[in-house]
């Protein structure tokens, strides 16, 4: 093993690129410098295809740049996790992570507590049969469980619950050493990085702070372009009224004129988006939609789904949640009609057209180009009022530009075609959306446009996701599947949902402390002060208010970002960090208040 960098007194340098270029059958980025520290947490940014992934490889030591160099200090260890896992298929999970019959020095105690916390059961089996979200699973979990000085994980939320979610981003936050990270959790980001690439058209931009930061740069960067194109429209006015003034006029310098306003023509930004008033789809979605009554499934001797009761129809917004394997796929199959249940009753109005994303959706790699692929589903989508928009500018709003439109299928990336399977989706026209992990594999970007989308959609739709700014967004109930199949429904958004669960966490464990002892007799109750009764009951009022005004202004913030507002960015921003500050500081007391109560309580028996 290296030499130790552990514990770092100070930031020491561990990597550095050199005007660092690289290009595939297109150049992705060039001429990029960086350096990078063991203060450093990166998250990398851009849309797919920008060459993020790559960024990774080179900075891992997978792949070498075409042009300039990387340096690394000598000693350091890096720990790279793609995004396939690339362990052999006939290890099993522990061998994969405990070095396979290498002497690593690792305990096996610890090797089992990681992989139990990632909820990987068969440690024992060969990886072959496993899925492949489990097999990145034990990936992570050989990654995490070695001593690194860099970390580099490419989309290491994907096919995670959103429990093991937030237990990696504290499993990161405690660990010392650099990370550079790629991920389209934005939460994730917000509550991790400390610095920020965002790779744009060929280059990447550096910034402090979080991806808030980077929404605002861009604002800015926007803003800056409209007010150079404001003085290119002005020069291209006086050049085209200069032209116009006559023959004689054109006789003093008239080869410069001519190629000054043709220069200024050329330069016109490509045209900005504009938000399309998306309708219920190609088919009006009646009073009837899809209604569950009493459903059940199982698999073998496993219950899925118990005595399940769901009604679906225009303008209801669910989120489905729950740990990996409880049977949200299962349930949206269902309610696209793939499967049958083994029990219960199923309604569909005679309106109901359903459109089902799946988690593993990705257009077939043909040899058609992409617009072709589009237009073979469908050359137009209604709008609200009535118009509608052709598919061509449908594909600009995800991402394929003009250039783009004429590119094969057979060469987009993974994340790329798995984009354009969406918008065939959204192309057909769907009343009801069915969505199982939308956000896996997608760039921030196309989230970001899906999003305003389904903001817009009028009918039905219901969203399976451990994406909690995706859900704290889109819905407005969230269902989760319990452990015994039975679906429960939670009023309001992720961080009321999460603080449900924690306070029914609690009152089990005090349910279970208060029992009496058989062998002695139960002495009073210690209890707080007054004055900390009091505090804890306001505190259970702001955390959730904390909560969703912390929601509201990231929703807000990215308005302001999509408009180039960037004053209002400025503000909204300052606004946000100032309401999470009150909301860590409310729930660490509250955590701390409740901690009392439960030792008061375990004190007095």
């Amino acid at each position: 093993m290296g030499q130790a960098f552990h514990p770092y007194p100070r930031a020491v340098h561990v990597l550095g690129f050199d005007s660092v270029s690289k290009a595939y059958d297109r150049l992705l980025f060039s001429d990029v410098s960086l350096g990078v520290t063991t203060a450093d947490r990166i998250g990398v940014v851009g849309p797919n295809g920008s060459g993020k992934s790559t960024l990774l490889r080179i900075a891992a030591g997978i792949e070498v740049p075409d042009a300039g160099r990387v340096i690394v200090t000598s000693g350091v260890r890096i720990g790279y996790l793609p995004q396939t896992p690339t362990e052999p298929l006939e290890t099993s999970a522990r061998d994969a992570v405990a070095g396979g019959g290498v002497d690593t020095g690792l305990d096996s105690h610890e090797v089992e507590a990681v992989l139990d916390q990632l909820a990987v059961r068969e440690i024992d089996v060969p990886l072959g049969q496993l899925s492949v979200g489990m097999r990145r699973r034990v990936s992570l979990a050989r990654i995490l469980i070695r001593d690194t000085d860099l970390l580099v994980l490419d989309e290491p939320t994907n096919h995670l619950d959103a429990d093991t979610v937030e237990w990696l981003e504290a499993r990161l936050e405690r660990r010392t050493g650099a990370l550079i990270v790629v991920t389209h959790d934005r939460y994730f980001l917000e509550h991790l990085t400390t610095r920020m690439f965002d790779i744009e058209g060929e280059r990447i931009h550096k910034c402090s702070g979080t991806y808030a930061d980077v929404l605002e740069a861009r604002a800015q960067r926007a803003s800056q372009a409209a007010r150079r194109e404001e003085r290119r429209q002005n020069l291209l006015r006086k050049e085209i009224a200069w032209l116009r003034r006559g023959a004689k006029a054109r006789t003093s310098k008239p080869k410069f004129r001519l190629e000054q306003a043709g220069a200024l023509a050329e330069t016109a930004p490509a045209a900005t988006a504009t938000p399309l008033a998306l309708g219920t789809g190609r088919t009006r979605l009646g009073k009837k939609g899809i209604r569950l009554e009493r459903v059940g499934m199982r698999y073998g001797d496993h219950v899925v789904l118990r005595d399940v009761d769901l009604e679906i129809g225009g303008g209801d917004r669910i989120g489905i949640v729950g740990p990996n394997g409880t049977g949200k796929t299962t349930l949206l199959r269902i309610l696209a009609g793939e499967i049958e249940p083994d029990e219960g009753k199923i309604t569909r109005g005679k309106t109901v057209v359903a459109g089902h994303f799946r988690q593993d959706e990705i257009a077939p790699e043909v040899d058609a180009r992409v617009i072709d692929a589009v237009t073979d589903v469908a050359e137009w989508l209604p709008l609200e009022d009535g118009t509608r928009v052709s598919a061509s500018r449908m594909a600009e709003r995800f991402m394929f530009g003009s250039e783009m439109q004429q590119r094969r299928v057979s060469v987009l990336s993974g994340g790329e075609r798995r984009r354009l399977a969406l918008l065939q989706l959204l192309v057909r026209g769907p009343n009801i959306l069915l969505l199982d992990e939308p956000t896996n594999d997608l760039d921030l970007d196309t989230l970001a446009a899906l999003e305003d989308h389904l903001d817009a959609h009028t009918g039905g739709l219901v969203v399976a996701s451990h994406d909690r700014y995706l859900l704290d967004r889109l819905v407005d109930h969230l269902y989760a599947i319990e452990p015994d199949g039975r679906l429960r429904r939670y009023p309001g958004e992720w961080d009321s949902y999460r603080a449900a669960r924690r306070e029914e966490a609690q009152a089990v464990r005090r349910a279970s402390r208060a029992a009496p002892s058989p062998s002695r007799t139960p002495r009073p109750v210690a209890k707080l002060s007054y004055k900390d009764l009091r505090e804890l009951e306001q505190l259970e009022v702001d955390v959730p208010e904390l909560a969703v005004a912390k929601t509201r202004l990231v929703d807000e913030i990215a308005v302001a970002a999509a408009a180039g507002e960037g004053s209002r960015l400025a503000t909204l921003s300052a606004r946000l960090r100032k309401v999470e500050e009150e909301l860590e500081s409310a729930e660490a007391r509250w955590l701390e208040l409740v901690c009392l109560q439960d030792t008061l309580r375990d004190e007095s028996r």
